[in-house]
């Protein structure tokens, strides 16, 4: 599916980290020194944000609306919230709901949920568009989070020093800006990032196939890169910032070679985080943006994973107002 949406902007976006962080030197002490450094070689992570128990993804999300209400929108402003994350609070009802209520957000807003991870901030920026351009809303806040670490099993070395948990909030808006959209799915490789829900003997926990995963993100990214700058009708130079799902260092570097693009039009910011699915993508935005000085301008955003799934969006955000990375105590 590709579409270019017209007359939107992405006002303001945050994210928020948990304060508890869990630094290679503690996971030495369980998996053992060899081990650990050479995850971190291939990842590239240094440290995780870890939710405690009580912490939920809704709870990192609200945090970064609230900053971002504090700051420069008025919550009466906002007709639409979308909850994008694997790790809703309740299997009913929708964690959007939820957030509408602690938020004091009005009651004829529409409010749902969207389950995806590592492509969900496109989805989400999907969703919140055609909300937009039908001119059923005219400010949307979009809520991407996850609070995986609570599904990975305690032996688990390769995915305990990968996944962190964080949460993010962007207000789009009506505006004069054309967002290409290029998504895809393929069913097909559900299998390879999945928390079953049967008999297995890994039950509730998360499973992947880190070799299939990567082959496929290797595969995908660069076509759907393509297609987004094809149909916004720029070339590679044109970009301001590309501005990639955050899996690890490696694969970043990798991608940013083969899509033959400079290093420095590639922000990376998995190191600090770790793997942080849905809010990847605005929480590397917040690293590196987020001290009021230089501007993404022209974007192109792509995530790709769970589902399997993948997309990309070319937008400009010229205009964006994007705070620094919240810590937010349980």
């Amino acid at each position: 599916m590709n579409v270019t949406l017209r007359g939107l902007k992405i006002e303001a976006v945050a994210a928020s980290v948990p304060s508890t962080k869990l630094t290679l030197a503690q996971l030495a002490q369980q998996f053992g020194e060899a081990e650990v450094a050479r995850i971190a070689l291939s990842t590239g992570i240094d440290q995780l944000g870890i939710a405690q128990a009580s912490q939920r993804a809704s709870d990192l999300c609200l945090h970064a609306a609230s900053k971002i209400f504090s700051e420069q929108i008025h919550p009466e402003e906002i007709d639409g919230v979308i909850f994008v994350s694997q790790t809703p609070d309740y299997l009913m009802p929708a964690t959007a709901c939820v957030l509408q209520q602690r938020l004091g957000l009005r009651q004829d807003v529409v409010a749902f949920d969207i389950n995806y991870g590592c492509s969900g901030y496109i989805y989400g920026l999907y969703q919140a568009a055609l909300l937009i351009s039908s001119q059923s809303c005219r400010k949307v806040l979009l809520c991407a989070g996850d609070t995986m670490t609570r599904h990975i099993a305690d032996d688990d070395h390769k995915l305990r020093m990968v996944l962190g948990d964080a949460g993010s909030a962007t207000v789009i808006a009506a505006g004069d800006d054309d967002w290409a959209f290029d998504i895809h799915t393929d069913g097909g490789g559900y299998d390879k990032l999945i928390v079953p829900k049967d008999e297995d003997l890994r039950h509730g926990y998360l499973q992947m196939d880190g070799a299939a995963v990567m082959e496929f993100a290797l595969k995908v990214v660069h076509n759907t890169v393509s297609k987004a700058l094809e149909m916004k009708g720029w070339e590679k130079h044109h970009v301001d910032h590309f501005l990639l799902h955050q899996p690890n260092r490696f694969m970043l570097q990798y991608l940013t070679k083969k899509l033959k693009v400079i290093p420095d039009k590639v922000p990376i910011a998995v190191e600090h985080y770790g793997n942080t699915g849905p809010a990847s993508i605005p929480l590397t935005l917040c690293h590196h943006f987020g001290n009021g000085g230089q501007r993404p301008g022209r974007t192109i955003m792509s995530g790709f994973g769970v589902g399997l799934s993948w997309g990309a969006v070319g937008l400009n955000l010229k205009d964006v107002q994007v705070f620094s990375p919240l810590t937010c105590i349980s």
